[in-house]
């Protein structure tokens, strides 16, 4: 008769409430929340519970937790058919670490600090105990659960979406073994708190487990974040080469062109068309000296990109002049060309969007890049075209937000703004009516390596 009224107490009071809130909080990161979810929780607790605690007593320690884990599998698996295998799998790898972390403040809160001493003399003798320091527990988690479930976005959403979505490779391996160490840690302290004879033993088994898993995570995280630079390098190359591509193409034309150039002149010399040509020969070498000037700057970045927008406002008809520092040492500021080639590449295409507006002969665009003495930054884009209203200002930097109409993101000036705020910068918009000139002018100060 003891035995059943301690299951009951076992059952109602701790395991039941006890999976119900830890399965809650876990399935609170998933986005949507699978239908009628509360329901399906509580019937998985009262079965896992009632099934788990029946053999608690009857099987060892290790197999306990392993039988505790399959009945765990099961059950998510029967009871969210609805849910993507990968969101099953994350989730209750996720329930995993955290149940395991929660078990073992538990743990030594009742073993060091109220001084029961073993697992079975809490669960037979001391299990009344437990309940002023579980309940507390659970309320807080249960907290977490509801503010977690009515914010739509927040960031723990967002790293349960992206571990959802990850391809087998080196991050999931490291998150694989990342959950195999909490469940080895949490293995141990429970059978370090069991009486059982054969588990000194174990212990030592599951240490050099912990060793094992840990070094393997170790090599894991060093190569993940091997790849992740390479990555990174990857992505900086694709910034600059549509850039080196249009300086390239331009560069290939000149010299493609030449001998049409060539034809053309010796006609103009044989009709003796000498206004004609002067002005010929003017187009001809403005638009030479622009590419050859700008290929011999010091910096091959800047130089791919004042090129390449050079080529697209030739193509376009737009009057496009520029400033840029006559020797570019990347040792004296801390802010990185590719940063700056982001900031101005979004604001001078958006100028040329905007001088498109105009007739030719009116189109527009100046940009600046200047370094200071004190190694900061001054980045300067103005165009002609229509002035800004107070309400394009106030939503102008806003993601998506945008005054082209279709086929145009409006991520340009929030791409802009983030690099800004990234190196505690400043950016600065001014819009004359008058004179029908808008002008971004950003600030990029010295910053501490």
């Amino acid at each position: 008769m003891d035995s059943i009224i301690n299951f009951l107490k076992l059952n109602i009071l701790v395991s039941i409430p006890q999976f119900f809130v830890y399965w809650l909080f876990c399935f609170s990161f998933i986005n949507p929340q699978p239908p009628k979810l509360i329901k399906r929780l509580f019937l998985m607790a009262v079965i896992h519970s009632v099934y788990t605690d029946s053999l608690v007593l009857v099987l060892p320690t290790y197999m306990h937790l392993i039988n505790t884990t399959l009945t765990g599998i099961l059950l998510t698996f029967l009871f969210f058919r609805d849910l993507k295998t990968k969101q099953k799998i994350v989730v209750y790898l996720f329930l995993l670490v955290f149940s395991i972390v929660m078990d073992m403040i538990l743990a030594t809160i009742l073993v060091y600090l109220i001084g029961i001493p073993s697992r079975e003399s809490f669960l037979r003798e001391d299990l009344l105990k437990i309940l002023p320091v579980l309940y507390p527990q659970l309320f807080v988690v249960s907290i977490l659960s509801w503010f977690i479930r009515a914010r739509k976005n927040n960031y723990g959403k967002k790293i349960f979406s992206i571990l959802s979505d990850i391809e087998k490779g080196t991050l999931a391996k490291v998150s694989s073994l990342i959950v195999i160490q909490f469940i080895l840690l949490g293995s141990l302290q429970l059978i370090q708190i069991s009486t059982e004879k054969h588990n000194f033993y174990l212990s030592i088994i599951l240490v050099y487990l912990t060793i094992l898993v840990s070094l393997l995570a170790l090599v894991s995280i060093i190569r993940l974040l091997v790849r992740t630079r390479e990555q990174a390098a990857k992505s900086t190359q694709e910034v600059y080469i549509d850039d080196i591509n249009d300086m390239f193409t331009s560069i290939r034309g000149q010299r493609h062109d030449f001998l049409n150039h060539v034809q053309v002149i010796h006609t103009m010399v044989q009709m003796g068309r000498t206004e004609q040509l002067k002005a010929y020969v003017g187009d001809l070498v403005k638009e030479t000296r622009d590419v050859s000037d700008i290929v011999h700057h010091s910096s091959p970045a800047l130089a791919a990109f004042i090129q390449a927008k050079t080529a697209v406002s030739i193509g376009k008809g737009i009057d496009f002049t520029y400033e840029l520092p006559a020797k570019w040492d990347a040792g004296e500021t801390t802010v990185k060309v590719i940063d700056i080639i982001k900031i101005m590449g979004n604001l001078v295409d958006n100028a040329f969007d905007e001088a498109m507006n105009l007739p030719q002969q009116e189109r527009s665009v100046f940009a600046s890049i200047r370094v200071l003495e004190d190694g900061s930054i001054e980045l300067l884009v103005s165009n002609r075209g229509r002035s800004l209203t107070a309400h394009d200002r106030q939503l102008i930097f806003k993601p998506g937000y945008t005054t082209k109409g279709e086929g145009h993101s409006g991520l340009g000036l929030a791409i802009v703004q983030e690099r800004v705020k990234h190196y505690k910068g400043s950016l600065d918009l001014v819009s004359d009516e008058r004179e029908g000139l808008t002008t971004f002018k950003v600030y990029l100060p010295e910053i501490s390596a």
